[in-house]
């Protein structure tokens, strides 16, 4: 019952180049390779978390706020300036989405090497100790 995800991912092209070139790579070295992939997780995740706030919460708060105090003073500068607003906006919101990208792909990386590590029978199959999942 549910859905199998895993069986794509391992077909994936990519995930098998992976396969194919981390095949000869000995146990020490992968269990490196594997804690420095977790570890570019845990910063990319908090980089993320960071960009959410600084790029997309404080300007939206500060925004709101001008709004409550000069409503009308801000839809007429906003209509006057309207190129500007839109690239800033769009500006924030594609740094913000390029980061959720950057953090999608490090942990798609630390599930190609948990594959690789349970295909192998290396434990720790998802090493959990590396991890603050």
């Amino acid at each position: 019952m549910g859905v199998d995800f895993l069986t794509g991912f391992r077909a994936n092209r990519s995930t098998q180049d992976s396969f194919d070139l981390l095949a000869d790579v000995d146990g020490p070295t992968f269990d490196a390779l594997s804690a420095l992939a977790n570890l570019n997780v845990r910063r990319q995740e908090q980089m993320l978390k960071a960009v959410v706030i600084a790029y997309l919460t404080v300007p939206i708060s500060v925004l709101a706020i001008v709004a409550e105090v000069a409503g009308d003073s801000l839809v007429s500068f906003a209509r006057d300036n309207l190129q500007h607003v839109v690239a800033i906006g769009a500006g924030l919101t594609l740094g913000a989405l390029a980061y959720y990208l950057s953090t999608w792909r490090a942990h798609q990386i630390v599930g190609v090497l948990d594959l690789i590590r349970i295909e192998r029978g290396q434990a720790p199959y998802t090493a959990l100790e590396l991890r603050d999942e």
